[in-house]
């Protein structure tokens, strides 16, 4: 039964508007172009921006090798001075325009090209590594060393002989020859002395010196792999006198009688 306010009337409730999804529909339809022009006024964050520590100008050589193995090196990043990267077998690759005085690659055995773009001013050090090839016309100065040396002597020492090592004058750059052709090659094409020989678990062991008029004699010990059968040529100080000397200098110790190993491999 309802009931009546005192003057005879029903109380008037008051009534919620009701929605009007079309109206909602439209007043989205209003808003999102509104939104999407915001959001297509932001820039976005690009996984390639550049980081903070990228600049267009010189850094040191000592903050440039940091950041190389470090694996943060840009394209056109410029360095001051010579840039030592001698022996970071870390090293997989170069940044593209990298620019710098001198470069040190020596030993960076994983380093197989250089980068397109490469300014250097005065030299490359390149000797033991992963460097096979440079371009045609490259005007790169190359050395192996220290020593200069030409595209030839850098990438195609196969192609040298013990001969024409012998004939060259520069002691110097006959030492990096030598290198470059093997000990093992170079012995084989010009025969040696041999100082002294005896036995070991591998076999016979030669100790062979080939003489110079112009410099130290180079001095090597003939070594058998027992487990191989590999021969190995291994160089060792001019003054050594017998194969037992040169294994133990090999090994590290300076009085031969020091050196007692109960296997050899």
């Amino acid at each position: 039964m309802r009931n009546f306010m005192s003057n005879g009337r029903m109380p008037r409730r008051s009534v919620k508007p009701r929605s009007n999804p079309n109206a909602l529909n439209a007043n989205q339809s209003d808003v999102s172009p509104n939104i999407n022009q915001t959001n297509a006024n932001l820039s976005p964050v690009s996984a390639h921006a550049n980081p903070s520590h990228v600049t267009d100008q010189p850094i040191s050589a000592e903050r440039a090798r940091k950041l190389l193995l470090a694996h943060r090196g840009w394209s056109g990043m410029r360095v001051a001075g010579h840039l030592n990267l001698s022996g970071a077998a870390v090293l997989y690759s170069l940044p593209e325009n990298l620019t710098c005085e001198s470069l040190d690659i020596s030993d960076c055995v994983n380093l197989t090209n250089l980068p397109i773009g490469l300014h250097v001013t005065h030299w490359i050090e390149l000797a033991g590594s992963g460097i096979s090839h440079v371009p045609p016309g490259h005007g790169f100065v190359l050395r192996w060393r220290g020593v200069q040396v030409s595209d030839r002597l850098a990438f195609e020492s196969q192609s040298l002989t013990g001969q024409e090592i012998l004939d060259i004058e520069n002691v110097e750059l006959r030492r990096v020859l030598i290198e470059r052709l093997g000990y093992e090659t170079f012995i084989q094409q010009v025969g040696g002395l041999v100082r002294d020989r005896d036995q070991d678990a591998g076999g016979e062991r030669q100790l062979v010196s080939i003489p110079f008029e112009d410099d130290e004699p180079l001095m090597v010990l003939k070594v058998t792999c027992p487990s191989t059968g590999h021969i190995h040529v291994l160089r060792v100080p001019p003054y050594l006198r017998s194969c037992r000397q040169a294994a133990a200098w090999i090994a590290g110790f300076d009085d031969p009688d020091d050196y007692q190993p109960w296997i050899e491999t």
